[in-house]
């Protein structure tokens, strides 16, 4: 008889493992969901602007070094003497002593489908002051020659010049100058803009440059700065609740405010800290930088969820098998295993029901309406399994509970191993609390006529 009750359990375990299939192919389903959303966001960007990255600005100088070879040799026995000229090109950087940009940065929503990409507009002002060495710090010849400058110009990268909306032009020296399309810096896959600037008088002594340009720039989900100045000081405000400050810095906390009006920030970097200096000549991909930023977060990544929610899936099946066997057992019953693939197969259908009504319907309305629908489904099917109306109902309750500890799971990420371990702790007092006093072996004897097998 006991042999009978152990066929039992064998035939439970291997349903709730056959019911880890569709739970995994939803659980697919969400990446492959998620994907598609990122799709969605190459799409966009490939069509209007990608993420921003913002550098500059920067004062590139070119100069020329002219040097001349001697060539000696012998034409019929006589000695000749050939001069050849030679000149080498190269370019200096000076970067700002003092760096300030300050803005606003406002988000906006663009669609593709069913997917949502979050956009941004940037209107920055960009301030500061540069000094220069006298005779542009004297740059030592390679070959001895002659060094000759060339005009300067200012250059400003960014990663994607169609979001450009508004870029007035530089005001340098008191001088207005504008802005001409490309960075004109030897570095690959670079973007931007630069503005040609007048010869500067730096032949007899060091000057101090101030300059001043505003920007208006678009892009989607990030934005990252790096900061060019010996002194960099970045402030930015903005409506957006939800941002995620990433990168080599990180703003300063003692000013940084992030709640229900938006966010302020606010980052200082020193020369010192950071490796732009270092790396400016010998770097040849903006990547090699230092750099920080924002990104503009979902308050809630329905596809993150829905794949964390799946992966409890087989501790649910566990459980509502484990609290129907005990209905079973106690109340001597006959469940047939047919009725509890079908009590499975309901509860697959509820990660299936939050993923699709979580793309249109916020979070936490989609994962009402799917719990409320499954909870009413299991509680009304084991009304007739259970032969009673109140332990369906009760079934729907423990049921009903347990996916409001499952939200609470999906919604305190940082303590989520935590509670799932108080939950489970609770869940296993309770059965050894209510089933303390059962006699197993005279329960098998017992209620062996009353346990269908295969």
């Amino acid at each position: 008889m006991q042999k009978k009750l152990w066929q039992k359990l064998a035939i439970m375990l291997a349903l709730t493992l056959l019911l880890l299939i569709p739970i995994g192919m939803i659980k697919d389903l969400s990446g492959e969901r998620a994907n598609r959303q990122q799709q969605a966001v190459n799409d966009i960007a490939a069509s209007s602007a990608g993420p921003q990255q913002v550098f500059g600005p920067l004062l590139v100088v070119p100069y020329t070094e002219h040097w001349t070879d001697v060539i000696e040799t012998r034409q019929d026995g006589i000695p000749k003497r050939e001069e050849v000229q030679h000149t080498d090109n190269h370019l200096l950087y000076f970067l700002p002593d003092q760096l300030n940009i300050s803005g606003d940065l406002s988000t906006e929503t663009k669609q593709r489908g069913l997917f949502k990409v979050r956009s941004y507009v940037l209107n920055i002002s960009v301030k500061g002051e540069l000094k220069l060495p006298g005779n542009f710090g004297d740059p030592k010849p390679k070959y001895k020659g002659r060094i000759s400058f060339g005009a300067p110009y200012v250059s400003v990268m960014l990663s994607d010049m169609r979001g450009v909306l508004e870029a007035p032009g530089l005001d340098w020296m008191g001088k207005h100058y504008a802005f001409e399309q490309g960075a004109e810096l030897p570095m690959d896959a670079i973007n931007g803009m630069h503005a040609e600037l007048d010869l500067l008088p730096v032949e007899y002594g060091p000057i101090s440059v101030p300059f001043a340009f505003n920007l208006k720039l678009r892009g989607i989900e990030s934005l990252d700065f790096i900061p060019a100045g010996k002194q960099t000081r970045v402030e930015i405000n903005s409506p957006w609740q939800h941002p995620s400050f990433y990168g080599r810095f990180l703003p300063d906390p003692q000013t940084q405010q992030v709640g229900q009006a938006g966010f302020h920030a606010l980052w200082t970097v020193d020369a010192m800290a950071s490796n732009v200096a270092e790396n400016l000549y010998k770097c040849r991909a903006i990547g090699c930088f230092d750099s920080f930023g924002i990104r503009l977060m979902e308050p809630i990544n329905i596809y993150s969820l829905s794949d964390r929610a799946s992966k409890y899936g087989f501790l649910f099946v566990c459980l509502t098998f484990a609290a129907i066997f005990l209905f079973e057992i106690l109340k001597s019953l006959a469940i047939h295993p047919a009725q509890y693939a079908l009590v499975g197969l309901a509860l697959a259908m509820f990660f299936l029901l939050l993923l699709s009504l979580s793309e249109h319907l916020d979070f936490v309305i989609a994962y009402l309406l799917a719990t409320s629908a499954c909870v009413s489904l299991i509680g009304f099917y084991l009304s007739a399994v259970l032969h009673s109306r109140r332990r369906g109902v009760a079934a729907a309750g423990l049921l009903a509970a347990l996916f409001g500890c499952l939200y609470g799971l999906l919604e305190s990420e940082d303590n989520a191993l935590m509670l799932g371990s108080l939950l489970m702790f609770a869940l296993l007092a309770l059965a050894m609390v209510t089933t303390r006093r059962l006699d197993w072996y005279d329960l098998a004897q017992t209620n062996a006529n009353n346990i269908t097998t295969l």
